[in-house]
């Protein structure tokens, strides 16, 4: 922490009506008394203190903003304009979860969970299932529910809110409430999904030993590592095929697995899945193990969270969601349409998503070719013509040459085979699942 958020941070803790001046922060945390000034100006900017005229400046209590999470049934209540029927003394609680039961009940299960908030209609059976998953219901249409439902909520400790507005409505009021007061959206992180209860194979274990261990769990691939954790590489059935039983698992292994870390967005890593062909990514701390992520598991979390508003997607995959691998081409080619979010005040795509697809092709086709991964230095882009929205577009990245520590990589833009955007990128090559945190020092 640096000594402006410590000074930041002491004012932030001081009782409501204390007196702040620079000589006292000064001597209270040993600064210098212009970063105290700087810090009180900080600090009056973001509301914790007020200078008031032959008084001082007074520590006050700020409007903090609130986050998604404390969004509560009490305010959902109010949105929805509803009546309570029950649970009034849990209404303070914050739904992790919302759902709209317009499905079999059948099917329900796999969506609910526990503190969500089911938005049902007069579906009695609906409503008796979401109670017993323990979601609380906001039920439309400003339908009854009966004493069975009633009760079965008040013995569970659930919330049953009644709504006068229809399913759509009611959606579209908390939806609006949610974005309205949302401060961050969160990324949904490889660490969220990933399955850490990992079946592995040594370096020096054999054929046989992967035979056994695919019997005994039905799975085909594993990661392999040597007696400290660290990852090495990974076996799949397409490695063993054919291998003597007694062939160690180092000399037909993959030295080349997809790895990630633990914080990588799964829309970024579901993207070179899918274009690089990967079943499974292996999840990697300082190069040790910790857990896999299967393409089956992004898919399955896409299926539970991407209707929920809290969660959220980078600049990146939000431009490139639209774009689909080439995969007869003889470079790495992707394509896609321009589309109205990408446009500029003229009608034509902005520098910035060319920039943004030409880069993301370019980091593709290296890791494609040479399993490396590179933080872009310099990119340099030469628009022959503006490209106007609908259109599609060709993006294609040649490797011009890859060295020790960077690389040069041509990438053009090309509609019905005319170029009309080249760019020029180049990147330092390295690993970046082997940095950590280092704390500050100040």
């Amino acid at each position: 922490m640096t000594k402006h958020q410590q000074i930041l941070t002491f004012i932030e803790d001081l009782a409501i009506g204390s007196k702040v001046s620079v000589r006292f922060i000064a001597k209270e945390l040993d600064v210098s008394e212009g970063t105290a000034y700087r810090a009180i100006k900080e600090a009056e900017s973001k509301g914790f203190v007020r200078s008031i005229p032959k008084v001082g400046t007074i520590r006050i209590e700020g409007v903090k903003e609130r986050q998604i999470e404390d969004l509560t049934l009490r305010e959902v209540s109010q949105i929805a304009e509803g009546i309570v029927i029950c649970g009034f003394q849990h209404l303070d609680r914050s739904p992790n979860k919302f759902l709209i039961a317009a499905m079999e009940v059948a099917s329900m299960g796999r969506y609910l969970e526990g503190d969500a908030l089911c938005i049902v209609g007069n579906r009695r059976d609906a409503q008796i299932f979401a109670l017993e998953h323990n979601a609380s219901l906001l039920i439309t249409g400003g339908q009854e529910p009966d004493e069975e439902v009633v009760a079965l909520a008040r013995q569970k400790e659930l919330v049953i809110i009644q709504s006068p507005y229809d399913t759509f409505a009611v959606t579209s009021m908390i939806n609006r409430a949610l974005y309205d007061r949302l401060i961050q959206k969160e990324l949904i992180l490889v660490e969220d999904i990933m399955v850490k209860d990992v079946s592995f194979l040594k370096a020096n274990m054999t054929v046989e030993d992967w035979r056994a261990l695919s019997q005994s769990t039905d799975h085909s691939r594993f990661p392999v590592v040597e007696e400290d954790m660290t990852l090495v590489g990974i076996v799949t059935a397409v490695d063993v095929a054919g291998a003597d039983v007694k062939t160690l698992i180092k000399d037909v292994m993959n030295v080349n697995p997809f790895m990630v870390g633990r914080d990588d967005p799964v829309t970024h890593i579901s993207r070179i899945m899918v274009w690089e062909g990967w079943e499974i990514a292996v999840v990697a701390d300082q190069g040790k193990l910790i857990g896999i992520v299967s393409l089956q598991d992004v898919i399955e979390a896409y299926q539970q969270v991407q209707k929920q508003p809290q969660f959220g997607e980078t600049v990146d995959n939000l431009v490139l969601s639209g774009f689909r691998y080439v995969d007869d081409a003889e470079h790495l080619t992707i394509e896609g349409e321009i589309t109205n979010s990408m446009v500029n005040d003229y009608g034509s795509a902005s520098c910035g998503v060319l920039v943004t697809v030409m880069n993301m092709a370019g980091y593709i086709g290296l890791r494609k070719k040479y399993r490396l991964d590179a933080i872009t230095e310099n990119f340099t882009l030469y628009q022959l013509q503006p490209i106007a929205v609908g259109t599609e577009i060709k993006v294609t990245a040649k490797l011009l040459l890859v060295a020790k520590k960077h690389c040069n990589i041509e990438v053009e833009v090309t509609v019905d085979n005319v170029v009309v955007a080249k760019g020029l990128m180049t990147a330092r090559i390295g690993d970046k699942k082997l940095v950590s945190k280092e704390p500050s020092k100040e």
